[in-house]
């Protein structure tokens, strides 16, 4: 696999053709995509309250509860599964 630099310059990226530059952002944003983790809860709801504010909505407490709890599941998988692949 080819391992690619991340950390292009904009002088850089102004050169690249159309075709280079879309395949450049689509392997960066899968290594990106490799090293995320769900939100916790509370930064779930803070963030969720924080949007709400600014853009003017009614923040729905119960249905942000709800994918709170969800991503507090998906990041003890997560921290298992991690955990798990250190160990082997």
């Amino acid at each position: 696999m080819m391992t690619m630099n991340f950390n292009k310059t904009d002088e850089e990226l102004k050169v690249m053709s159309e075709d280079e530059l879309f395949e450049y952002l689509d392997a960066k944003a899968l290594h990106l995509k490799q090293h995320t983790s769900p939100l916790s809860s509370y930064k779930t709801k803070k963030f969720a309250s924080i949007g709400a504010a600014i853009s003017n909505t009614e923040f729905d407490y119960d249905s942000v509860k709800q994918i709170a709890k969800e991503n507090e599941q998906k990041g003890y998988e997560k921290f298992i599964k991690d955990k798990n692949k250190n160990n082997e």
